[in-house]
């Protein structure tokens, strides 16, 4: 995307954060750093420092940091502008940040300019609930169901927001860092049925379950 254009759109909303300038600058400070450790090792005779690798996050697309309550506004915005015209939401993803916090992700492509963006929002853990995007973007049904089952974002305003890969009966959220599989409650009923037929015939019981 043109730098032009992220200029405006960080005019137009100045509480956005441009996450891929923060870390190109950040990446820039860790080289200074760096050569100065080295020109100081030459002039005092000594062996120069080894690189440390950075752990700064490397983003190659443009990439904006959007407070909850402004998501919908944005999105909109970015659709509906001849600049912009960002008509395709290729994916909506979440990251889980334990212990605190989640991060949604949104992937925004333009058909007609070719140029594409990333969003993120930043959502309490424990509470972890966001404006849909739906109305704005059709696309975005499955994957915010997708998101919602497999992490347990909340998508406010979404028409049908229901678990699309796991069972309705699943108990928890598979992609959280602290997930621990349970058995749905009657995967435990058939265990135990199947363990008292077992020990009605008067064998050994089996399995994980005895």
């Amino acid at each position: 995307m043109k730098p032009e254009l992220i200029s405006r759109l960080l005019e137009r909303f100045p509480s956005l954060r441009d996450l891929k300038a923060e870390a190109e600058k950040a990446r820039q400070e860790e080289e200074r750093r760096h050569q100065e450790e080295v020109q100081k090792a030459q002039a005092e005779g000594k062996k120069p420092p080894a690189r440390v690798e950075s752990h700064v996050p490397v983003y190659p697309n443009p990439t904006f940091l959007v407070p909850r309550e402004q998501l919908l506004e944005v999105c909109t915005f970015l659709r509906d502008d001849p600049e912009f015209r960002f008509d395709y939401l290729s994916f909506v993803t979440a990251v889980d940040r334990p212990p605190d916090s989640m991060e949604v992700v949104y992937h925004l492509y333009s058909m007609e300019h070719r140029h594409n963006l990333l969003l993120k929002v930043v959502v309490p853990r424990e509470d972890p609930r966001i404006p849909s995007v739906v109305r704005i973007w059709d696309g975005a049904n499955w994957h915010e169901r997708e998101t919602y089952d497999l992490l347990g974002v909340i998508f406010e305003g979404h028409p049908n927001l229901r678990r699309i890969m796991m069972t309705e009966d699943w108990i928890g959220h598979p992609l959280r860092k602290d997930y621990v599989y349970e058995d749905p409650a009657w995967l435990v009923e058939l265990a135990k049925q199947r363990q008292q037929e077992i020990a009605a015939t008067g064998e050994e019981p089996i399995g994980e379950r005895a």
